[in-house]
């Protein structure tokens, strides 16, 4: 798919979202649309790691959990309100994805997800844990970010940031660092000989996702106005996994497609399967993972370019050509008759 491709089908799906939070009114479809947008922030980012990097990690819904317990501090320790907490919380939850960072991306293969999945199951345990600090399992409530009834102000709120996020990602993508960190995905070993500082690049790459980690758990904070340690549970981690799988994995749209899809597929069942939601998506990643490795995305690609014309097919001649060859074809060749005089071998004589 080309630049000019991915960026007319990010221009409608923004225009898109602004008819949303125009024309929809209903509360039920507006939190559907925001919570979208959280999904978006928290699976785009960790398909820019996994995906265009190949660093697995698992410690992103505990970033998350991070950015959302900062700005719990931030407002009843510092004083802040929610709205200078969020980039602050952000930011630092990026310094400390810089630490993890450091520790971790030192490995490689299977002990990165070791290590990043030790991070964010016992960070959940500790938040468990502490209930002085945190509220425990109850969870600790949080400022809104905006005050009154309509929820409107937090879609357009979060509307902007998917935008930002996604213009980022195609800028950095096209950069120089992103096509090291591309190279990284694909081959290390090659991209080191080429000089390539590869523990470099997964360390930046590592910070500027849990930047976005952050972000999305401080907006989740001020949305819903209590933050609970299951943020950052294995649940969301595997949500998270489920909806860049579905989508599209190492592709700028595929998060896009795997959130849509899987958040209205929790719609549909909300009421009467919630708690089979969980097992569908797992069946759904399956089915995806052995029959469709590119994902939905990947199947409409797919279906878009079977539907369209074929065009060229004689591209040797004119139309005119193309007629007499195809009637010429179509004309059957004439029969044998007894009176024809037989063939003679050339060979002969």
């Amino acid at each position: 798919m080309t630049s000019r491709r991915r960026l007319a089908i990010g221009a409608c799906l923004t225009g898109a979202g602004c008819l949303l939070v125009l024309v929809v009114s209903s509360p039920v479809i507006v939190d559907l649309g925001i919570m979208s947008g959280y999904y978006l922030l928290l699976t785009g980012s960790w398909n820019l790691l996994a995906g265009f990097t190949g660093q697995f990690s698992f410690a992103h819904a505990g970033l998350a959990a991070v950015g959302a317990y900062l700005t719990v501090w931030l407002e009843t320790g510092v004083g802040l309100g929610a709205a200078p907490s969020l980039p602050l919380a952000a930011a630092m939850t990026a310094i400390i994805g810089l630490a993890l960072g450091t520790v971790s991306l030192r490995v490689r293969g299977i002990y990165l997800a070791l290590i990043t999945f030790a991070f964010g199951g016992a960070f959940t345990v500790w938040l468990t844990g502490a209930r002085d600090l945190t509220g425990g399992a109850s969870g600790h409530p949080t400022e809104f970010l905006f005050t009154g009834v309509d929820q409107k102000p937090f879609l357009w709120l979060v509307l902007g940031l998917v935008v930002a996020y996604f213009l980022t990602q195609a800028a950095l993508v096209r950069s120089r660092f992103g096509l090291q960190a591309t190279a990284v995905r694909d081959r290390e070993e090659v991209a080191e000989g080429l000089g390539v500082r590869t523990t470099h690049v997964k360390i930046g790459m590592f910070t500027f996702t849990a930047f976005w980690a952050g972000l999305a758990g401080s907006f989740y904070a001020g949305y819903i106005g209590i933050v609970a340690p299951s943020i950052g549970g294995l649940n969301t981690m595997g949500l998270i996994v489920a909806m860049a799988v579905v989508g599209a994995m190492g592709r700028t749209l595929g998060p896009i497609a795997g959130v849509l899809a899987l958040q209205l597929i929790s719609y549909q069942v909300r009421g009467f399967g919630a708690e089979y939601t969980m097992l569908i998506f797992s069946a759904l990643v399956l089915i995806v993972m052995f029959f469709a490795r590119d994902g939905l995305l990947g199947i409409s690609e797919r279906a878009l370019r079977r539907l369209r014309p074929r065009a060229g097919r004689w591209e040797g001649g004119t139309s005119s050509d193309s007629t007499a060859a195809s009637a010429a074809l179509a004309e059957p060749a004439p029969r044998a008759s007894a009176m024809d005089p037989p063939a003679t071998d050339r060979r002969q004589g």
